[in-house]
């Protein structure tokens, strides 16, 4: 009996260690887990980022918001042609943003099948892609302001062409005017 007790005594704290490295086994493997998709998402964020470093960020936002006005007032015709014109936009970027694209695309069919909620849902979490991403530019550029400079310069000729088009159109309207008033 006393042997059976002896086990018994040996046996139960063993189990019972056994356990407790069995625990932290599983608890380090699943924070592994979580830190790479931490890591991949800041991984697709940087991405991102260096994408939208190569935009106008400002217009690509201005035009979402635009299409989401549209969608809001049922103008899904107007609101796809913005979404696609933002979609073609990053199409000619290198990197390409794969997964802000692939939330695009899903926005632009959710549109195309009048589910509003969901093209509501996916376009919102493509503006928060592009703020987390912007977000990393910004933070990118305190560190290092040859990041931020090169952000103003991309910024500069972007307003430059929406100059250059302003007095283009302010100078047709001038023609079309001189024309009218000939007549």
């Amino acid at each position: 009996m006393k042997y059976q007790n002896f086990v018994a005594f040996l046996i139960i704290p063993l189990a019972f260690f056994s356990t407790l490295s069995l625990l932290d086994n599983v608890q380090a493997q699943t924070n592994s887990s979580a830190n790479q998709t931490t890591s991949q998402q800041q991984q697709q964020t940087n991405m991102t980022a260096q994408a939208l470093m190569k935009t106008n960020i400002v217009e690509i936002k201005d035009t979402l918001d635009k299409a989401k006005l549209e969608i809001i007032q049922g103008n899904l015709k107007e609101a796809l042609q913005d979404v696609r014109d933002v979609e073609t936009q990053l199409f000619l970027i290198e990197p390409s943003p794969t997964k802000l694209l692939s939330n695009i695309n899903k926005t632009i069919n959710a549109i195309a099948k009048s589910n509003i909620e969901k093209a509501l849902d996916i376009l919102t979490n493509v503006q928060v892609t592009i703020l987390k991403a912007e977000n990393q530019i910004f933070k990118a550029a305190v560190s290092n302001p040859q990041v931020m400079q090169q952000f103003i310069n991309t910024e500069e000729d972007a307003n430059e062409e929406d100059d250059t088009e302003t007095e283009d159109y302010a100078d047709t309207m001038q023609q079309l005017n001189l024309k009218t008033n000939i007549n």
